[in-house]
């Protein structure tokens, strides 16, 4: 997203009272008050596998999910988005969404690589001059995330959950509130010879009738309907397309026929917890019944 070329509604008049970053002057207290999420009191295993029972009715969806004491999870969100998004406020410039086992700190690290590199590009004095962050585009640090070790304010903003989440926060409410704040989500779309990386996975949902509830495939369902909301952040999806390794380093050519193995039917398990979030978030019935109708190829 080039910053400068922002539509000036992004780029509110600074209110009294606050100083952000890199700014020593008073500016505003926020121009945008961030959700006031809940930590959740679940810690979600990354993937967890679920039966497949058949969808429930938006309105019993946000019903459970406003509730946060029944299933499909014990969620706990509980502000809706207030807006609309400002450059003046709390912001991510970017989200990094990866699949642990392949792209974590476990498997290749590149997830950890790229946030690294996008900070590091934004703020290199003698290159990348275009990817340096303008003072009216850097933000305030949302207070939903920890900051990295080292800091800088003019440097991107890059919400990784490894590096971001809370002490004692849940994954699902950390990475819910760093998906609503950030300005570009970026999934590593991954696909390994053996079957396995962020679509590897995805393509073993449906068949024979397996399902779970896939993390990968929420934060990519939540950060399409955030892309088209106005009080959210989020206003371009970059997929970063990962091959299979190669032997002499790097990555080999993305196998893109292995994409018509997608299941055209959705993933009922995903599909519940993303309409519970959303619903959660406020951001009513159409997409919540969009969203349980979705497939996993979708």
């Amino acid at each position: 997203t080039d910053l400068g070329a922002m539509p000036p509604s992004f780029v509110a008049p600074p209110p009294e009272g606050a100083v952000s970053e890199g700014n020593s002057q008073p500016t505003p207290a926020l121009a945008t008050s961030p959700p006031g999420f809940l930590p959740g009191s679940v810690e979600d295993a990354d993937d967890a596998a679920v039966g497949t029972p058949d969808p429930p009715s938006a309105e019993s969806v946000q019903n459970v999910s406003m509730r946060g004491t029944e299933q499909p999870e014990d969620i706990r969100l509980s502000a809706a988005l207030e807006g609309p998004f400002t450059l003046r406020g709390e912001l991510m410039h970017c989200f990094v969404s990866y699949r642990v086992v392949t792209e974590g700190p476990s498997g290749n690290k590149l997830a950890q690589r790229i946030a690294k590199r996008i900070r590091g590009m934004s703020i290199e004095p003698s290159k990348h001059q275009e990817l340096h962050i303008p003072e009216h585009g850097r933000g305030i640090w949302p207070r939903c995330a920890k900051r990295p070790v080292p800091y800088r304010p003019d440097q991107a903003k890059v919400f990784l959950d490894t590096e971001c989440l809370l002490d004692g926060q849940s994954w699902l409410a950390g990475f819910v509130q760093g998906l609503v704040v950030s300005m570009t989500f970026v999934p590593l779309l991954s696909w390994t010879e053996d079957d396995q990386g962020s679509l590897g996975e995805l393509s073993k949902i449906g068949v024979n009738g397996f399902d779970r509830i896939d993390n990968v495939l929420l934060e990519m369902i939540l950060a399409m309907v955030l892309r088209d909301d106005p009080r959210a952040a989020v206003h371009a999806i970059l997929p970063v397309i990962v091959g299979p390794a190669a032997k002499g380093g790097g990555f080999e050519t993305f196998p893109f026929y292995k994409l018509a193995r997608m299941s055209d039917a959705p993933s009922k398990a995903t599909n519940a917890r993303a309409a519970a979030i959303l619903g959660q978030l406020g951001l009513g019935e159409d997409n919540v019944q969009a969203v349980l109708r979705l497939s996993v190829k979708q």
